[in-house]
């Protein structure tokens, strides 16, 4: 759900900046067939673009313990069931009632989109059919009140007795144009867009875009045969449309003024610089995305569990120097919990966002007034009173899964990190992966009632402080 929610909101933000580009560059430039390409390409480039990861050199630049995960304890899980019972009210979980919802209006928008097509398949049946006009397109005549429109290779003239012949040719020589430049697979394209997007206001916006485009293509094929000021007073007098049905391209439609004002802008040629500077913005756009994902897999890697060798792997060779190796072959004994053997000259780390600090004799350096930096890993490492066991009876039996957290449906995983100290209590309590503002809270709290019950780690006989981090995992049954 979470992931959903961010690929949302990353192809949202894309769609975005790209409507807001053709708004401010494009719109009133008269290059119609590149203005028709970017607006049906920039949803695909919107929804494709959060998936692409660029090779960005930002791994390196990266402190060195930033690529060190700190010692990871086994993953607590922690199991809400779902109140049952007399008195109880049943509640559904909010992603539950989220995806019930969007299929819900989704089903709405397909059985529009297929209500209207039985509507222009209805009509197809009982126009008449007019004689060869020399094209691919079927001319048909309609009764009544129907409005006139392109449909695929279909044209539907409605009977127009306030127009003189020569307007209706111009109409049709409109409508056929939309035929002869495929309009309808447009129509189609985006109809599909927002049965799956309805939710995304900025794809309607567009579909609205593309339609002004389709008909600023099918005036200037007019314009080939007919003259500017004949078929600009023809506009003047249609500006009284008749709405039809929403998935054809109208003669009638709001945008004739936008018309008119294009119709001025005909044989000028388009500002090929505006049309460059899409290039730097589809750049922008993945460079952008892609340290999200670099920061993404960073906050990852700090969530797993892994041992140093493993993050040695990945450490420039420049840097890997500064950092001490580890002996595979040591093993945690049954009575304590023991880390790798590191050599003497260790370096301590802070946390996964300060610096390896290393003097010339490879100690640490503090200050007076601060706490020693916590190491990561030592000889002999911190232990909760009891052991591994104790300390997961422990959780289980403090740890509550909170009402409001259930009620909304809200499951995943909590990070919390922490460093045992000296004396065995602990300090720097941390969330490093949030999930919801009440389960964050519940795992600090039971992190914080784990304070002195720990006996502290020891590097060179020594007690040290070690950091910790500790992944509680909340579901719903």
């Amino acid at each position: 759900m979470e992931t959903t929610v961010n690929y949302l909101l990353q192809s949202g933000l894309g769609l975005l900046m790209l409507y807001l580009f053709y708004v401010l560059l494009l719109r009133k430039q008269p290059s119609l067939r590149y203005n028709r390409l970017f607006l049906l390409l920039a949803p695909a480039v919107a929804l494709a673009a959060p998936l692409i990861r660029l090779p960005l050199p930002l791994a390196d630049a990266l402190p060195v313990a930033a690529a060190i995960p700190t010692f990871q304890l086994p993953e607590v899980a922690v199991i809400g069931h779902s109140e049952s019972g007399p008195g109880a009210t049943d509640s559904l979980p909010l992603a539950v009632v989220l995806i019930g919802l969007y299929t819900l209006v989704s089903l709405i928008m397909w059985g529009r989109l297929a209500w209207q097509l039985l509507q222009i398949q209805r009509l197809a049946a009982v126009s008449v059919p007019l004689e060869d006009n020399g094209t691919e397109a079927s001319v048909l005549q309609t009764e009544g009140h129907s409005p006139t429109f392109a449909f695929l290779h279909y044209v539907f003239l409605s009977r127009q007795p306030h127009l003189t012949e020569k307007e209706q040719h111009q109409i049709l020589a409109h409508e056929l144009a939309h035929v002869r430049l495929r309009h309808t697979y447009d129509i189609l394209y985006y109809e599909v867009l927002t049965a799956l997007l309805w939710f995304n206001p900025l794809v309607w916006l567009l579909k609205e875009e593309l339609r002004d485009v389709h008909e600023y293509q099918a005036d200037a094929e007019v314009l080939s045969d007919f003259q500017a000021n004949e078929y600009s007073s023809l506009l003047a007098k249609e500006v009284l449309y008749t709405t039809g049905i929403p998935v054809g391209s109208y003669f009638q439609k709001p945008q004739v003024f936008r018309r008119l004002h294009m119709l001025q802008q005909h044989g000028r040629q388009g500002s090929m610089m505006r049309s460059l500077l899409v290039l730097p913005l589809l750049l922008v756009l993945l460079v952008a995305f892609s340290n999200n994902r670099v920061r993404a897999d960073i906050a990852t890697t700090l969530a797993k569990p892994a041992s140093l060798n493993e993050a040695m792997e990945n450490v420039p060779a420049h840097k890997a120097a500064a950092i001490p190796s580890i002996d595979s072959e040591s093993k945690s004994t049954a009575g304590t919990r023991t880390a790798p053997s590191i050599p003497e000259k260790s370096t301590p780390v802070s946390n996964p966002e300060r610096e390896i600090e290393n003097s010339e004799s490879g100690e640490a350096v503090v200050s007076p007034n601060e706490k020693a930096r916590p190491y990561t890993y030592v000889e002999q490492m911190p232990e909760f009173k009891g052991g591994e066991v104790e300390m997961l009876k422990f959780l289980g039996t403090n740890i509550k899964y909170p009402k409001t957290a259930q009620e909304a449906g809200m499951e995943g995983l909590v990070v919390v990190s922490f460093v045992v100290d000296t004396d065995g209590s602990l300090y720097d309590i941390a969330v490093l992966k949030k999930l919801h503002d009440d389960l964050d809270r519940e795992a600090v709290r039971v992190v914080e009632t784990m304070n002195g019950q720990w006996i502290a780690g020891k590097q060179n006989g020594k007690a040290v402080p070690v950091r910790y981090t500790l992944p509680i995992r909340f579901a719903i049954k």
